[in-house]
């Protein structure tokens, strides 16, 4: 299908005349990121970039007993984590947008004084630390998250649940990011399960990143689908994986699901229905909404930077549905805004949004 059946001109205008400024609440990592290139050569000229992760790989693999020594060259250092990066991105799109994160105690961490500027920001504990290595073709994170201790406890000492219930209360969205890397987060959910959905007197849609999952045991990602489950009953989730973060909660789930639109359907079953989203490096899919949907993405030959594209890619698809899109028209915002980010290396405000996406999108195809 072409470029008329992503029905680009229904997706402009909503972007051209947003309903309103959404409200988000966000949580609840924090890192500083170092986004560093790995030089295959250096000479006076300048260095040799190992362009990618496969490059790597068969270099590091060459050295097996011996040993090598690689020059790292510091690319920016910058905000980094799941939230930050999100409520930075959602922000810039037109949201309103209060975030709760490891930011720095007692004062906030340099690096997050920019946010800021455009989100309120309640700090409830310190960054982790974040090694980025970037590739034309991926990126290697390396975290150290040991002064980033994050739980419920923590949380409601700076925010007690009445304080949570409020700021719940007067979002349009909440967003729950980085159950992987955040050991507290499982404590957090089941919290919010008991002190704070409950007491809510309207529903709300909830958006949910795992993050890397792959390196938790199957019975944590268990418990962790059981409580996504729990929260159907208050709550209309949305469920964004990467095609790695997938598959492994495929396998601990027992699935054994061919293809990721295949995946996003029995693992919206499986959840308790509300909608799944798979990204991957050619576009993204969804199930849910009575939708099943994959929107192709265009190919960025030379990212700028690609280290928080899966962010912005959550950004723009919680933005396109508090806009009232479906969940295909929001696929395509998702895919450009992301598009936009690794391309640009910064996110985009909603003009440049509508600007890139004038300028030649991918084309995208619907089966329902």
């Amino acid at each position: 299908m072409g470029k008329g059946g992503c029905a680009l001109e229904n997706i402009i205008q909503k972007l051209r005349t947003p309903q309103r400024a959404p409200s988000v609440a966000a949580g609840f990592d924090g890192y500083v990121d170092s986004i560093l290139r790995v030089c295959r050569t250096a000479s006076t000229a300048g260095p040799e970039y190992f362009k990618t992760m496969e490059d790597f790989g068969e270099y590091i693999r060459a050295k097996s007993r011996k040993s090598c020594s690689l020059e790292l060259k510091l690319q920016t250092e910058k905000l980094g984590g799941n939230t930050p990066i999100f409520s930075q991105a959602i922000a810039k799109l037109g949201a309103r947008v209060t975030s709760v994160g490891a930011f720095g105690l007692p004062q906030v961490h340099p690096v997050f004084e920019e946010l800021q500027k455009s989100c309120q920001l309640w700090s409830i504990g310190q960054p982790g630390r974040c090694q980025a290595l970037e590739f034309e073709d991926g990126k290697v994170m390396l975290a150290n998250n040991s002064a980033m201790q994050v739980d419920y406890p923590g949380l409601i000492q700076v925010l007690p649940p009445p304080k949570l219930i409020e700021l719940a209360g007067q979002a349009d969205m909440l967003g729950f990011f980085n159950w992987s890397e955040v050991r507290g987060s499982t404590s957090i959910w089941q919290g919010f399960l008991r002190d704070v959905l409950p007491a809510l007197s309207e529903r709300k849609l909830l958006f949910l990143d795992l993050s890397d999952c792959s390196q938790r045991p199957a019975e944590e990602l268990q418990e962790a689908a059981k409580l996504m489950r729990n929260f159907s009953e208050y709550t209309e989730t949305i469920l964004s994986l990467n095609l790695n973060e997938a598959e492994a909660l495929c396998r601990a789930l027992g699935l054994h699901s061919q293809g990721p639109e295949s995946m996003a359907a029995e693992l919206q079953g499986r959840l308790g229905g509300g909608t799944v989203v798979i990204h991957l490096m050619d576009g993204a899919c969804c199930a849910g909404g009575g939708h099943m949907a994959f929107r192709a993405n265009r190919q960025i030959k030379r990212p700028k930077l690609s280290t928080g594209g899966g962010d912005n890619f959550n950004a723009g698809y919680a933005y396109g549905i508090l806009q009232g899109m479906t969940p295909p028209e929001a696929l395509t915002v998702a895919n450009e805004v992301s598009g936009f980010y690794v391309s640009h290396g910064h996110s985009p405000n909603r003009d440049e949004l509508i600007r890139w996406i004038e300028n030649g999108p991918a084309d995208c195809r619907e089966t329902n």
